[in-house]
């Protein structure tokens, strides 16, 4: 695991670029780790950083209106700690979820947002959500 740096950051410019857009790029180059949940409105997926080792958590959450089609869809990308890793390992969904919720809410995580009827945004935000 990259160690955290003396600003507190995580992982490389490979896997997390100062730039949420190249962010976003390189998560498409993580190698997955292991799947939590994966549910057609919820998935979450461990992936990791082959050059630094960096983990991370990423979620995607739907919310399905039954109207148009057009559902509103949420990913949020955090990284992780070792120990944060250690702990999810064998959890049930309510745990996981509510140990999700409560990851350091000042740590900086990449949130993609595509709202129904709207555009895709891409922009850093802190900690994690995940309505249950």
């Amino acid at each position: 695991m990259a160690p955290e740096g003396p600003e507190g950051s995580f992982g490389c410019g490979q896997c997390w670029p100062p730039d949420a857009t190249a962010a976003w790029e390189a998560r498409a180059a993580l190698t997955p780790r292991s799947s939590l949940i994966d549910d057609l409105h919820l998935g979450v997926t461990l992936l990791g950083c082959s050059t630094c080792n960096q983990q991370f958590v990423s979620v995607f959450l739907e919310f399905v209106d039954w109207a148009d089609g057009d559902d509103p869809q949420y990913w949020t990308v955090l990284p992780l700690t070792e120990p944060e890793v250690a702990e999810l390992a064998g959890l049930d969904r309510p745990s996981l979820i509510a140990k999700l919720n409560t990851a350091d809410r000042s740590r900086r995580s990449l949130q993609r947002d595509y709202p129904k009827g709207g555009t895709v945004r891409l922009s850093w935000g802190t900690g994690i959500w995940i309505a249950s």
